[in-house]
């Protein structure tokens, strides 16, 4: 079924890597007792085959959101983790067979020396979640915090959530030095946000002119410097 394998994987450290699929980046961490998956990218390759060669420990996928690009790999792997608040659109996309659990604002994900808090940024989604490992000063943002295009259009982005998210992790960002992000740039330093906040702000004022894109249908590109918002 997967004779060649889209899937492509590269360490960051002694217990990290990143995995790509197509122009989506997935993650996985381990600890002593457990591995982390965040996110399964658009699901072309073997996954499963792919997570088994770097680690032969017990795999937890948890997903930042529901969009195509980040549960495409979701059916090979028995369970995910999700805010709750993403499941119905998840169904909608992967039919009720995949079993869902749910995962809160606060949890800790414990891999064994290893630790992740969830954190619900909604905006991007409603139920758009990032994880910070405190200790190694790293966030993963989904797609809420990109240095390249953040899609905003459609009828499940709420730009003001989007902005209330961004500015509660800048208010966190003493906690976390790099962002690993599922799109553009990587690492993208954490010094994104304060652009971030004031850009989309500029946005929501009016004050950003909006360019025609092929990105997107019937959407526009509102360049703020270090991100592009599509909508």
């Amino acid at each position: 079924m997967y004779e060649e394998n889209p899937c492509t994987a590269r360490q960051i450290d002694a217990g990290s890597w990143i995995i790509t699929d197509v122009n989506a980046r997935a993650f996985l961490f381990t600890g002593s007792q457990k591995a982390l998956l965040v996110d399964s990218g658009y699901g072309t390759g073997d996954w499963r085959k792919t997570v088994s060669e770097l680690t032969n420990l017990p795999v937890m996928l948890v997903n930042t959101h529901a969009d195509h690009d980040h549960i495409g790999g979701n059916k090979q792997f028995e369970r995910a983790f999700m805010h709750p608040a993403e499941i119905f659109r998840y169904r909608q996309q992967m039919g009720p067979e995949y079993d869902v659990s749910p995962i809160w604002e606060g949890d800790i994900i414990d891999l064994g020396g290893r630790k992740f808090e969830v954190i619900l940024i909604p905006g991007h989604s409603p139920g758009s979640i990032a994880l910070l490992d405190s200790r190694n000063r790293i966030l993963l943002g989904g797609d809420t915090v990109i240095d390249d295009r953040i899609v905003m259009n459609g009828n499940w982005r709420d730009f003001d959530a989007y902005i209330f998210s961004l500015e509660k992790l800048y208010n966190m960002r003493s906690r976390f030095d790099v962002i690993y992000s599922p799109h553009g740039g990587f690492p993208v330093s954490s010094d994104i946000l304060e652009g971030l906040v004031a850009g989309a702000k500029r946005v929501r004022s009016g004050l950003v002119e909006g360019v025609d894109t092929d990105f997107v249908e019937n959407a526009k590109l509102y360049d703020v410097g270090v991100a592009k918002f599509v909508f």
